[in-house]
């Protein structure tokens, strides 16, 4: 994650747009986009769960970068409402961190996926195997959700920058293993 458009209000740091980067499990897939971090409504780019479809959208709030961070996302589904929430919140650590703690971590999280199996949640494909216009949907899917937001200042209420919302940067690429 990283900052565009530093300001200063009141001896504060605000970020005016956030450039963000997802990458999925297992697929190998990466999107970047930027956000407004005060307070964004993102339509969902990226399949990152086999659990979830890709008609929520993402409500996203995140902190200027510096010595914390703090990110939010909320997935706000047109029928299931507003059924997942993930936050981060990190400290900045120098290099001499041992990366060793994190790289078991990653290896543990799939058991989290295999809880969910186990208790029968919905296995969804990727969208890749239903249609191959999918990052093309997603596109639009956002622009139709800017169209409908326009005008609506509670959806962005902190976001003061000059974004043109309507035609989100948006681009999609490969991950290659061990997505570095």
């Amino acid at each position: 994650m990283f900052c565009k458009g530093m300001v200063y209000v009141d001896d504060k740091t605000s970020c005016c747009f956030v450039g963000f980067q997802v990458t999925n499990t297992p697929w190998g897939e990466r999107v970047s986009f930027v956000f407004c971090p005060g307070s964004d409504v993102v339509a969902k780019p990226l399949h990152v769960s086999p659990f979830m479809d890709m008609l929520g959208n993402w409500c996203m709030f995140a902190d200027a970068p510096g010595e914390e961070l703090s990110l939010v996302i909320s997935v706000q589904h047109p029928t299931l409402g507003n059924y997942f929430t993930a936050t981060l919140r990190a400290k900045r650590v120098h290099s001499s961190f041992d990366s060793t703690f994190l790289a078991t971590y990653f290896w543990l999280m799939p058991h989290k996926a295999l809880k969910l199996w186990w208790k029968n949640v919905k296995f969804l494909d990727h969208p890749k195997y239903l249609s191959s216009s999918y990052r093309d949907d997603a596109v639009l899917r956002d622009r139709e959700l800017r169209s409908q937001k326009a005008g609506q200042s509670k959806i962005l209420p902190n976001c003061t920058g000059n974004m043109d919302f309507k035609d989100r940067w948006c681009v999609w690429s490969e991950a290659p293993w061990p997505w570095s």
